[in-house]
């Protein structure tokens, strides 16, 4: 095939950008002077049972077998083999390292490579998160104003990052979390209990299950 013949152009991939379900993530691009170049996609289906707090008694949902089916790369790029072979089903908590052979044009090009793993459909809730709001000591204190809007599935958990001092002071200890309905709190990172006693433990990552319905409103987490 005359695109894999080799040739003097330059690629320069700014961003690879990969999508599954809507989701996309993106990582570091390079710059390929050969015909083809090698690329590992690390992926886990992955349900944050391991990141459950002493503090609370809800255990996630094992997350549900996912099917790889297919793996599109969008133009100017080919893909030339991948492994392990399609479709694949990867189960809950497991992990797959997809190895890709790619093949890039014959003339230079400088922009983004978009990949798109294609799988079983899945039923999505649409959330309009207006603002955010923490409720300590007990005051409410809004930590994100700006409306966010999330298309995801049901039940899928997501994250949300706090900044804790703006209830919080330096010493004081957190123990509980909770996270107003239709929203349920999964767990966290750093785990409880939580004693901040440096800078880094001001940040508080949240992982959340989204609602089985859509939903617009106020995000509302309740620390003590």
């Amino acid at each position: 095939m005359s695109f894999l013949k080799g040739n003097k152009s330059t690629v320069t991939i700014t961003t690879i950008n990969i999508k599954l379900h809507g989701f996309m993530h993106s990582i570091n691009g390079m710059t390929v002077k050969e015909k083809t170049f090698p690329l590992e996609i690390p992926f886990r289906n992955k349900t944050h049972t391991d990141m459950l707090t002493e503090a609370t008694s809800f255990k996630a949902e094992k997350a549900e077998p996912i099917k790889i089916k297919g793996l599109d790369i969008a133009d100017p790029f080919k893909l030339v083999s991948i492994e392990p072979q399609l479709p694949i089903e990867v189960k809950a908590d497991e992990k797959v390292v997809f190895k890709l052979v790619i093949a890039v044009p014959e003339h230079n090009y400088t922009g983004p490579m978009n990949i798109v793993f294609n799988s079983d459909s899945k039923e999505m809730v649409h959330i309009e998160i207006t603002k955010s709001i923490l409720e300590a000591k007990g005051q409410k204190i809004p930590i994100e104003t700006s409306s966010r809007i999330l298309n995801l599935p049901k039940g899928q958990i997501f994250t949300e990052k706090i900044q804790l001092y703006k209830g919080f002071s330096f010493g004081d200890t957190v123990s509980k979390i909770e996270i107003e309905t239709p929203f349920t709190f999964v767990s966290s990172e750093p785990k409880l209990p939580l004693k901040i006693d440096d800078t880094n433990t001001y940040i508080l990552n949240l992982y959340i299950q989204a609602p089985q319905t859509s939903y617009a409103g106020a995000l509302q987490i309740k620390i003590d």
